[in-house]
């Protein structure tokens, strides 16, 4: 199976996203993608292995975080998480788009991160990657308040998925999240995390994608106050006893 660059274009044109993306960007997300596909066939990072699935669920689905990404891009090179990784997006989209920006794929599983590590030097893109619970990487004060922006799809839940990621941002970072129509429905569950970590929804933004009966949804977040030590609490709590 081979991932071409025509294929990307043409999902990317009819969603009219295409224009996000610099032409030369096309080539090493496609070699990108190819090398995480040979990868799956020994290493489950993506349950999508067939080229359609993969653009629709993969490219497709995190291009269209692109527009509210751009709309926080700051005149100097900002430094960005993709949070529990994964296969890569929507890292691979961000890099993609936003080269000048500082993008460290995080994940906690090793094999993970190697993994990832072998896309990004398929595609021929100099960035790296970290195996590091968000956990630990918030509590320690070398890396706890230090990015600008964290994107994370599919990770968690929101009220803990607040608690890994806001605690790594500067204030006024911005997390960006990728969401279902059930998880929109049931916001109200993380106003308590929200106060708590003194972040606010700053945008919504609603979108389809074909042969899914339920809309999907992009949540922008931003930082207004620094998080209190007393979180991330210890590894395991935030999901166990979510705030």
């Amino acid at each position: 199976m081979s991932f071409s660059v025509s294929s990307i274009r043409k999902i990317l044109l009819e969603h009219a996203l295409l224009e996000f993306l610099p032409e030369s960007s096309l080539e090493p997300l496609a070699r990108f993608t190819q090398k995480m596909l040979d990868i799956n066939q020994t290493l489950n990072l993506t349950k999508w292995i067939q080229v359609e699935d993969v653009l629709q669920n993969h490219i497709l689905d995190s291009a269209f975080g692109l527009p509210n990404l751009k709309n926080l891009m700051e005149p100097v090179a900002s430094s960005w998480m993709d949070l529990g990784t994964g296969g890569g997006f929507p890292g691979a989209l961000v890099v993609a788009a936003f080269p000048s920006w500082q993008t460290t794929f995080v994940d906690s599983v090793l094999k993970k991160g190697q993994a990832v590590q072998q896309c990004l030097n398929a595609a021929g893109w100099n960035f790296k990657t970290l195996t590091a619970r968000a956990e630990d990487l918030g509590r320690n004060p070398a890396t706890r308040e230090t990015w600008d922006g964290v994107v994370a799809r599919a990770v968690a839940d929101l009220p803990v998925l607040l608690e890994y990621a806001v605690p790594l941002l500067k204030v006024g970072g911005h997390l960006v999240t990728w969401m279902t129509e059930n998880q929109i429905k049931d916001l109200n569950k993380s106003e308590n995390a929200f106060n708590l970590l003194q972040v606010k929804i700053i945008e919504k933004k609603q979108y389809h994608l074909s042969g899914l009966s339920q809309n999907r949804w992009i949540l922008v977040m931003k930082k207004f106050e620094k998080t209190s030590i007393q979180y991330p609490r210890i590894v395991g709590q935030p999901s166990k006893k979510p705030l």
